[in-house]
């Protein structure tokens, strides 16, 4: 951790605005994994966020715009999200969205193989389209032609750029991460949040599979 959170009492009037912003959007998204300390200070990517208000803002009005009127099914969303933070390893990303994913209905299996970078057996059409877009993205180079088309043909033009702009925005947010060594908070390695499924005390540690090489990405 080379950004420490900073407690509520701490916070500079610039930071205190955005502060509030970030509680209000997680309670908004009712989020199922922990984002403060023991202090009540935001973790995750969010010191670094209050470090910088400045470059943040833009940032967290792009998440707002993406997130606000999406077209994409939620379990679309987090196989994309989780594809991404397998990637680039981003710890704290692949915590904190592997329980999003079981919240909102992905099994367990199929979260443990996305975190550990591998394509599941078990997605859905839509959503193994979503799988291979991301992973396409960050293979690099153009996306295949009957790729592009497969994804505008399952989630139409508007749902196909929400992937893409959702893709782009979770990469940054895995580079942030891992720019500044932002660690899992204590919970990530065993029990169970309340109101969620269990997902930790069935899938191998997040660290261990940070550490796994990510498959390559089926191309189309």
């Amino acid at each position: 951790m080379r950004v420490p959170p900073i407690t509520p009492s701490e916070l500079s009037d610039e930071q205190r605005p955005l502060d509030e912003h970030v509680r209000r959007m997680l309670r908004d998204l009712r989020a199922p994994f922990t984002s403060t300390d023991e202090s009540g200070a935001l973790i995750g990517p969010f010191p670094v966020m209050l470090r910088f208000p400045g470059l943040a803002r833009p940032l967290l009005e792009w998440f707002t715009t993406v997130t606000d009127g999406s077209v994409l099914p939620a379990r679309v969303r987090e196989v994309a999200v989780l594809t991404t933070g397998s990637r680039h390893g981003a710890a704290y990303e692949l915590y904190s969205h592997s329980r999003v994913a079981a919240a909102v209905g992905l099994p367990d299996d199929v979260v443990a193989d996305l975190v550990a970078g591998r394509r599941p057996a078990g997605l859905s059409r839509e959503e193994a389209v979503a799988y291979d877009v991301a992973a396409g993205l960050h293979d690099g180079g153009p996306l295949p032609a009957a790729l592009y088309r497969a994804a505008v043909g399952a989630f139409g033009e508007t749902g196909m750029a929400e992937l893409v702009f959702l893709i782009a925005q979770y990469a940054g947010i895995s580079l942030l991460l891992n720019a500044y060594d932002v660690p899992v908070p204590s919970d990530a390695s065993g029990g169970s949040r309340p109101g969620t499924r269990r997902y930790d005390t069935s899938i191998p540690p997040l660290e261990a599979m940070c550490r796994s090489t990510p498959s390559p990405a089926v191309r189309k």
